[in-house]
């Protein structure tokens, strides 16, 4: 339903979505700029940017080798791929807020090369180094909801809305991205 859907339109009669968990996901009740950071196609970093107006600084968690990704995504593992898996948090320069984290998988192979060596030397945020190559892409929203998770280093839980997402170069799932934004960040 939410690949179907929000891949040609940003409103849904009713407001209510059911995501890949099988729950019920009212968008309705969720503050505007969070529900079209969710539905939206773009890049969430200029948009957080021009939004609060702030310079956001992309802050590397963890970035790693992996020879198959460590949770479900819609690679496929069969074949003899390498991934980096990269987790990182939005953060506005001027206010320390974080405005969402991501963790993305990134299957190597289906990159080109100088993409690939640019990511894994960690020079650049993903949809900055996509633009900044020219490199066509198109991004699909594959599932959204809502969770809890702790988002910093104290460890306390948060209720966020997450949403994941595939992007696809040359005609292959090249990226999977789920980023978590803070509820009451948006409030």
């Amino acid at each position: 339903m939410i690949r179907k859907h929000f891949k040609t339109k940003g409103f849904i009669h009713g407001g209510t979505v059911l995501n890949s968990r099988g729950e019920s996901v009212d968008l309705s009740v969720l503050p505007p700029f969070l529900r079209t950071l969710l539905v939206t196609d773009g890049t969430v970093t200029k948009s957080l940017e021009a939004y609060y107006w702030e310079p956001i600084s992309v802050v590397s968690i963890t970035q790693e080798l992996v020879d198959a990704p460590l949770r479900e995504t819609v690679f496929d593992t069969s074949d003899n791929q390498q991934f980096l898996h990269r987790e990182i948090q939005l953060v506005g320069q001027h206010s320390s807020q974080i405005y969402a984290t991501a963790d993305s998988y990134l299957c190597l192979n289906k990159l080109p090369s100088s993409t690939a060596s640019r990511i894994v030397a960690n020079q650049i945020g993903i949809g900055e180094l996509l633009r900044d190559e020219g490199l066509e892409s198109y991004r699909e929203i594959f599932d959204f909801g809502l969770t809890e998770i702790a988002l910093s280093a104290n460890g306390l839980k948060e209720k966020v809305a997450y949403r994941t997402y595939v992007i696809n170069i040359n005609g292959d799932n090249a990226i999977e991205i789920t980023e978590y934004f803070p509820i009451d960040c948006y409030r």
